[in-house]
């Protein structure tokens, strides 16, 4: 039996599975971030060495015993970016052919039967990517709002946070967010939030993806500028979506656009509504899948793709059945 090796490594949290090439998923492990940007490529390699030695030595399999690796990174951006991705991947993966690529892709493909499309994820951070019937292909730069992109958890955290200080000095109107945040933080009041930001932030991801949970829990409670927010940053993906898609050509195309990450998970529906209004307004036909898997199923299948083994019925049956059980597991 040969194994694919899949891999989605995310700002937040990295995900490797082991499949057969018949669909089963034989194991799943999930560690810390992997994105290089945020940490640095000493980091990715330690990541990605260590979830892969677990994984294999829980299988009882060597790495001669995997037929391909597909990873799908975050930070995997410009060509230098792969550059360093590739060079650790090698190093990492040894004699294992493997194919490095933008995580946006992997969420594409774990929505769609075949890889074409768009797709927009909103997770720590945010990316929009779209293809063609042609191939031809267009992704964001994704890298950060002076380079012409928004729309993640972290961006959602920032503004909650710049509009409960504003309103904290009466600069803004008010707003659950200046009395709330200080509890989630442990403190009185956002006067004593500053120390955590100056002269030197002390606040990690973690905490920050806390204060994204909770705009959405007070736009629930119908507090205007966490609904402004969520709504503004739905209206931002819709817009950077049609980006890619005017790109490759297919903005009067009837096509399927993926979603996926935790920001459209929210409790709050607001980002998704703003999200599909706005989008329709360029792409008039485009209708909304949400992924029955996550992303690192959708590296599964890019590895799949890779060795022209078709995405059977057969394949998918077992993958459903299999899949729940690890999901069960975990």
């Amino acid at each position: 039996m040969s194994y694919l090796m899949a891999i989605d490594g995310g700002g937040t949290k990295t995900q490797l599975a082991i499949f057969d090439t018949e669909g089963r998923c034989i194991h799943q492990i999930i560690g810390v971030g992997s994105n290089h940007q945020s940490a640095d490529i000493n980091h990715v390699k330690r990541i990605l060495s260590s979830l892969i030695e677990s994984a294999l030595l829980s299988c009882h399999l060597e790495k001669t015993d995997i037929l391909y690796c597909y990873l799908g990174l975050s930070g995997a951006d410009l060509p230098e970016d792969f550059e360093l991705l590739n060079g650790v991947c090698k190093s990492v993966l040894e004699n294992i052919p493997f194919t490095v690529n933008n995580d946006a892709w992997l969420i594409l493909r774990s929505g769609l039967k075949s890889p074409v499309g768009a797709v927009c994820i909103s997770g720590t951070g945010t990316n929009s990517a779209a293809v063609n019937p042609d191939g031809k292909r267009a992704i964001l730069r994704s890298l950060g709002f002076t380079l012409g992109i928004y729309g993640g958890g972290l961006d959602i955290a920032r503004e909650a946070l710049h509009y409960a200080f504003r309103a904290d000095e009466m600069t803004y109107r008010d707003t659950l967010l200046r009395t709330e945040i200080p509890k989630l933080l442990g403190v009185s009041d956002m006067a004593s939030v500053v120390p955590m930001f100056y002269p030197k932030q002390t606040l990690d991801r973690v905490r920050f993806g806390e204060i994204t949970a909770l705009v959405n829990i007070c736009a629930n409670l119908y507090d205007r500028v966490s609904m402004d927010i969520l709504k503004r940053i739905g209206t931002i993906l819709g817009d950077q979506t049609a980006g890619v898609i005017r790109q490759v050509g297919m903005t009067e195309s009837s096509l399927p656009v993926v979603v996926g990450g935790r920001v459209f998970e929210g409790e709050s529906p607001l980002v998704y509504q703003s999200f599909k209004r706005q989008l329709k307004k360029h792409v008039p036909k485009a209708f909304f899948v949400k992924p029955e898997y996550p992303p690192v199923v959708g590296a599964y299948f890019l590895a799949l793709d890779q060795l022209s083994i078709p995405q059977t019925e057969s394949l998918m049956t077992k993958l459903k059945e299999s899949w729940s059980i690890h999901e069960k597991s975990t």
